[in-house]
């Protein structure tokens, strides 16, 4: 009798775990289809504050390299502005389950970005500004396959 209801009750926490675990993945997939742009992106200039604390601002200069979805008028080769946040490593720990901070992007890197539009700040000469739509999801690296026209024509220039 004992052994039956311990097969019971690990039986429903297994279940329950794993409802956890497909809502949370759930989620993350529905920020991401619901960003407003989805654009394959490269960091020109990352401004950390000098100071961190345990959550800190951080805005980044992306090159659009190819527009996968967007619903604003972005085009290949356009610079736009991105706010996103970082956590330092020890917050992170503490944290726990919580949803994942975004890694902080260092100039360079070349990924798909997830993003919502932002209120413009600076003028109207500024660049577009835009904030993460996936939390800790926002940024990914490139996926493997077939890279977009231009990343190749990059490339391909570089490399003669």
């Amino acid at each position: 009798m004992f052994q039956v209801h311990s097969i019971r009750i690990a039986t429903v926490a297994v279940i329950a775990g794993l409802s956890v675990l497909w809502g949370n993945a759930q989620a993350e997939q529905d920020l991401k289809a619901g960003a407003a742009a989805q654009l394959e992106v490269r960091v020109l200039e990352a401004q950390v504050p000098p100071v961190q604390e345990e959550r800190y601002d951080v805005l980044y200069r992306m090159e659009v390299i190819s527009v996968l979805r967007s619903t604003s008028p972005l085009k290949p080769g356009d610079t736009i502005d991105v706010r996103s946040y970082a956590m330092s490593p020890e917050a992170m720990e503490r944290s726990g389950m919580e949803p994942k901070a975004p890694a902080l992007l260092a100039p360079g890197w070349l990924g798909v970005a997830y993003l919502n539009p932002a209120p413009r700040s600076g003028g109207p000469e500024a660049p577009p500004q835009f904030a993460i739509a996936a939390e800790g999801d926002s940024f990914e690296d490139i996926p493997p396959g077939p890279p977009s026209l231009r990343w190749t024509e990059e490339v391909e220039v570089r490399t003669e």
